[in-house]
């Protein structure tokens, strides 16, 4: 698909017939309502793919194929290969090719917690930015900006998932399977429970759907 806004409806019991839906957005913009079981309705991208998980959400690809999804309910998964997003309500992600989705972030983030994202999602590691963006995000964080931190625990060099351990720790304490070691080493189970301190949604459930989208 490529222009103006298309509205996208998808529902029923278990979709139409129980069926997949997919779309394939090159650019332009579309907004999609879902109201099936999770996971029966994708948009691919040129750098990510959308995955429904029961939502409402607007997602505008450019001619760069840069894209950005903004989530009006429920939650949608932005995923490229093992680089993954969850993005809640009220919340927003940025993908671009040859990288994948960013960090997700609420819109009523402080001024310049977007920008700074922007610079540690989509520049390479040697970006003398990244240092200062890092400050931003630390500083401006909110405990309800826990969601953009626990995606930043796997993300970056291991110094910038160091200072974000730590940043996360002050807002949620983390729980007894969430180890300094075990998140800096990335180990799923340890992210998971930290996850699921954070007072969102738990991740089993979109871990059992994946599992079975992906057999």
């Amino acid at each position: 698909a490529a222009g103006d806004v298309e509205e996208v409806e998808a529902g029923g019991r278990g979709g139409v017939e129980g069926r997949e839906h997919r779309l394939a957005l090159d650019h332009g913009q579309i907004r999609a309502l879902i109201w099936a079981p999770p996971q029966l309705f994708f948009v691919n991208t040129p750098s990510s793919t959308a995955i429904d998980l029961g939502c409402a959400y607007t997602l505008k690809v450019d001619e760069r194929g840069w894209g950005r999804l903004v989530v009006e309910s429920g939650w949608v998964a932005f995923q490229d290969g093992a680089r993954e997003s969850f993005i809640p309500q009220d919340a927003f992600c940025a993908t671009r090719p040859g990288i994948g989705p960013g960090t997700p972030c609420y819109s009523d983030a402080a001024p310049g917690m977007e920008e700074a994202l922007t610079i540690l999602d989509f520049s390479p590691t040697q970006d003398v930015r990244r240092q200062g963006a890092l400050d931003t995000v630390l500083r401006l964080a909110r405990p309800k900006d826990a969601l953009t931190l626990w995606h930043l625990l796997s993300r970056g060099t291991p110094e910038e998932r160091a200072r974000v351990y730590d940043r996360l720790a002050s807002l949620v304490p983390p729980p007894p399977e969430a180890g300094r070691a075990a998140v800096l080493r990335g180990e799923r189970r340890a992210l998971d429970s930290w996850w699921n301190a954070l007072g969102l949604d738990s991740v089993s459930w979109w871990r059992i759907w994946k599992r079975k989208w992906q057999k």
